[in-house]
């Protein structure tokens, strides 16, 4: 005969440690719906302004673009004065963007030009330290070791070489500011120096015909 089955009273089913929980849960989301839903709420709006921020981030860089080229074509034609206003117009309205970054190098290489070596100074190596662009580390390393011995540092304008070569990707790249290193070490009366670094360069097989008259022309110097 089966026996009847057993009736649970209230008090054990409050003793069951599953609905337990399920009944905590619930009593727990019902007193703090309000926090829940503003939690959600709060997630979407983050979600929504991270959106926003994102196209103005588009927007802002689409028009610091736009003013670099306008900058740099005054500067192919000659308009040095306007394209420098131009360019610290960028420099100060985008700050931070990739285009003031640019535009820092090329005030530094106006200056540089002009010989106002100190401010050339502050913006070349603002943007060698950024490394926007990787085809204009070698230069902005020339223009700095330039301003360097110009000032009777021949250690720094050195470092400044090998500091281009170590940023640099390109072979070519590396190669220029090698033949560079080794025309200051040449002046410097470091002719072993020189000698090594021209040696090295001669013994590659991808030489542009330039870059071999370079250093054939300084091994003859310091082989005399």
């Amino acid at each position: 005969m089966l026996k009847p089955k057993k009736k649970l009273t209230k008090k054990e089913i409050q003793r069951d440690p599953f609905l337990e929980s399920m009944d905590k849960a619930q009593s727990h989301f019902e007193h703090h719906r309000a926090n829940y839903f503003k939690g959600v709420v709060g997630i979407i709006v983050l979600f929504i302004a991270f959106n926003v921020i994102s196209d103005k981030r588009s927007g802002r860089n689409n028009e610091a673009n736009a003013a670099l080229g306008k900058a740099l074509v005054a500067l192919e034609q000659g308009d040095t004065k306007n394209a420098q206003f131009q360019l610290e117009s960028i420099l100060s309205e985008y700050s931070g963007s990739k285009s003031a970054e640019i535009a820092g190098y090329h005030i530094g290489k106006i200056m540089y030009a002009s010989e106002n070596y100190k401010g050339a100074e502050i913006h070349l190596l603002q943007y060698l330290n950024d490394q926007t662009v990787d085809m204009l580390i070698p230069s902005t390393a020339i223009m700095l070791a330039g301003i360097s011995e110009r000032n009777g540092d021949t250690v720094a304008a050195l470092s400044y070489f090998d500091t281009g070569m170590n940023w640099s990707k390109g072979k070519h790249d590396k190669r220029i500011l090698n033949l560079e290193k080794a025309k200051l070490n040449y002046k410097q009366g470091n002719l072993e120096d020189a000698k090594h670094i021209v040696g090295e360069i001669l013994s590659e097989k991808d030489l542009t015909p330039v870059q071999k008259k370079i250093a054939e022309e300084l091994l003859g110097k310091i082989t005399g």
